[in-house]
């Protein structure tokens, strides 16, 4: 079941304590976060949506009018960096689900999957059977690592120049990665 609208698919991530559970850590996105970090804007006056927060004071936002959940969604960090993280909100959960680690995967970062992955299954070593539950929960796809870093990297190369937030003060952010 795959669910169009982003109050609809945040109330039941909400409604499933496995799934909140998990998108809270390892995936470090709280919904009950939302809207904590820094105002920011977009050059290009798009409306943003805070979603989510991170544990780092970092911020999740749904880019552009409406409610549906198939507008992009950008990320700003605590400490200035920022950008499109992906394409609609159920890629971006997918993303966390499939990549917890995904700021380690950005353009330019160069830590190998393998050893990510390893690192992360040393702490979580039931963390396959945990992205499967939660992906079905929530009716999302489970895209190979490879795929949700080449999205991820998509995603972030379409962030200049109308997707790099603004501060307050109208400095800009640093691109991720």
């Amino acid at each position: 079941m795959t669910t169009t609208d982003t109050e609809s698919l945040l109330g039941r991530l909400l409604g499933i304590p496995e799934a909140e559970e998990f998108l809270a850590w390892p995936g470090d996105f709280e919904p009950s976060r939302a809207g904590h970090g820094a105002e920011i804007r977009l050059p290009s006056g798009a409306p943003l949506q805070a979603i989510a927060g991170d544990g780092g004071g970092g911020t999740y936002y749904q880019v552009g009018a409406g409610t549906g959940a198939g507008r992009p969604v950008l990320y700003a960090g605590f400490e200035g960096e920022g950008g499109l993280i992906a394409e609609s909100l159920p890629e971006a959960l997918e993303l966390l689900i499939g990549l917890p680690y995904w700021q380690d995967c950005l353009p330019g970062r160069g830590f190998p999957l393998v050893g990510l992955e390893a690192e992360y299954r040393s702490t979580f070593p039931d963390l396959d059977d945990r992205r499967d539950r939660v992906a079905g929960l929530l009716g999302l796809g489970r895209p190979p690592a490879p795929d949700l870093v080449r999205r991820l990297h998509a995603s972030v190369g379409r962030s200049a120049p109308d997707y790099l937030p603004l501060g307050p003060d109208g400095s800009g952010y640093a691109p991720l990665g």
